[in-house]
């Protein structure tokens, strides 16, 4: 974090090691926002190395998805109400990125609401948002969603 963070921010930022699907059981509205930077598919990355291409598949996509959907559910159960959560993967997946998001506002409906975000070189999605290297420098792919907590 010392690489990133600037050291005014440090001591407002904490680090967990529980299981991410499980967060709000551990610590139900304790914070007022967190990045949830899912484990996805990384396409990116897939292509760059063959032990990702040989893990890489649609069920492994299907078996993230499912996994991303409880810790972003943990995510929200975790902040305050009126708390935010920052989900973003770095797949293309739609069953990844705005799949979870839409499951989330079926499964939950009424307790969050999804806030529009603009941001350089990104395209809007159902849910959210996507940088793609082809629109962005070579930057990405970048999925993100921000949503607050109402209750």
């Amino acid at each position: 974090l010392d690489e990133h963070l600037p050291e005014t921010w440090r001591a407002s930022v904490s680090v967990t090691s529980h299981d991410a699907s499980k967060w709000g059981l551990y610590e139900q509205s304790a914070y007022d926002a967190i990045l949830l930077d899912a484990p996805c598919s990384s396409e990116r990355h897939v292509l760059q190395d063959p032990k990702a291409l040989a893990l890489w598949g649609p069920a492994r996509t299907k078996h993230l998805a499912v996994q991303q959907f409880a810790m972003l559910a943990a995510a929200l159960e975790a902040v305050k109400p009126g708390g935010h959560v920052l989900y973003s993967t770095c797949s293309i997946s739609s069953l990844e990125n705005e799949a979870v998001v839409e499951r989330l506002a079926k499964k939950r409906s009424g307790r969050y609401e999804e806030i529009p975000v603009e941001a350089p070189f990104s395209e809007e999605l159902s849910h959210g948002r996507i940088i793609l290297p082809d629109t962005a420098q070579g930057k990405g792919p970048l999925y993100f969603c921000l949503i607050r907590r109402i209750s």
